[in-house]
């Protein structure tokens, strides 16, 4: 048995979505951060970084991180992954996305909302980060349907939650990115997206 340790946000549907898209069958496991439980004995265990998500594969195997999850589900069904003429293109908007974007509006998060007091430079500086990427990838997708050429990809999965979740909570949310919100609005519709999303929201 395949278990999800999930939480409710857009990291969480991030790994949902991606097992919904590629058939995986699994179970839940809501885990409650605002109760410490992703750093109890237990979640330690499964994984000693104390963050979710993590799926936990029957025979001791876990893997963590959404884009881990996400990637190994498609290699594991043969769906969502890119033609051989879409690889590095692949490559490049699952760096753009999980590597600066979505660390990006982690920080802004951090330091705007948990922090005890507010670090002014840098909220300041992951905002600007934000609405650059945010403006780049308007841009991109004014152009086409889908990230990449090849059509619907992990990369895609990957995204939506930040458009779906992430942008919303900013104070324009879509308003400045009428390409995004389009896709979201079409992308959102899919009926493993809408399952995905109802699994970790």
């Amino acid at each position: 048995m395949t278990f999800l340790y999930t939480v409710p946000t857009a990291n969480g549907q991030r790994a949902s979505i991606a097992l919904e898209e590629c058939g995986v069958e699994y179970d839940v496991h809501t885990v409650d951060l605002l109760a410490g439980e992703h750093r109890n004995e237990e979640m330690l265990r499964l994984n000693p970084f104390g963050r979710m998500p993590v799926l936990a594969i029957e025979g001791g195997k876990t893997i963590y991180g959404s884009m881990a999850i996400g990637l190994h589900a498609a290699r594991q069904s043969g769906k969502l992954l890119p033609l051989e003429s879409d690889r590095d293109n692949f490559d490049h908007w699952l760096g753009v996305i999980m590597t600066d974007l979505v660390p990006a509006f982690a920080g802004r998060f951090y330091l705007g909302t948990l922090a005890p007091e507010k670090f002014e430079w840098g909220i300041s500086f992951y905002a600007d980060v934000i609405e650059r990427f945010l403006a780049a990838i308007d841009t991109h997708l004014g152009k086409t349907d889908f990230f990449l050429p090849g059509g619907y990809s992990m990369v895609d999965v990957l995204f939506y939650p930040t458009a779906a979740t992430s942008i919303t909570r900013m104070q324009s949310g879509l308003d400045p990115y009428p390409n995004i919100a389009r896709y979201a609005a079409s992308v959102g519709t899919r009926e493993a997206v809408l399952r995905g999303m109802a699994v970790s929201s």
